[in-house]
């Protein structure tokens, strides 16, 4: 197993303990739809999240049909001289597409976040 596939296996076993409270929280008997928000900056290689979930998942009878859907955020900068936003698949040292300043913030592109969950009760 990769280093980076254990990472995405421990997220995986946090996102367990995240949506077995959600359905003891709503009483619910099985939950049927996850919706991740990923960001492209946020390290975690989507294939490989999802994978371990659904190896994970045929543990816990609540989530064995449960589906993951990943929706990924692009990685989306402002820049603090002209004030132009714009996406990058540069995640290493960008600059700015208007004015090549590097004097840059994040806009999106690091979440990594449950965003939606179905069940049923």
């Amino acid at each position: 197993m990769r280093k980076k596939t254990v990472h995405e296996v421990s997220i995986a076993l946090g996102m367990v303990d995240e949506l077995s409270r959600i359905a003891r929280e709503n009483d619910a008997e099985k939950i049927t739809l996850v919706r991740l928000k990923i960001g492209k900056m946020s390290g975690i290689v989507t294939d490989s999240l999802i994978f371990a979930f659904d190896a994970i998942k045929l543990e816990h009878p609540f989530l064995s049909s449960a589906e993951i859907i990943v929706n990924e955020i692009p990685l989306i900068y402002e820049c603090n001289d002209c004030g132009i936003q714009f996406e990058t698949d540069d995640i290493y040292f960008p600059s700015c597409s208007n004015c090549t300043s590097y004097n840059l913030k994040i806009i999106s592109g690091e979440e990594q976040h449950i965003d939606q969950v179905e069940v049923e009760v």
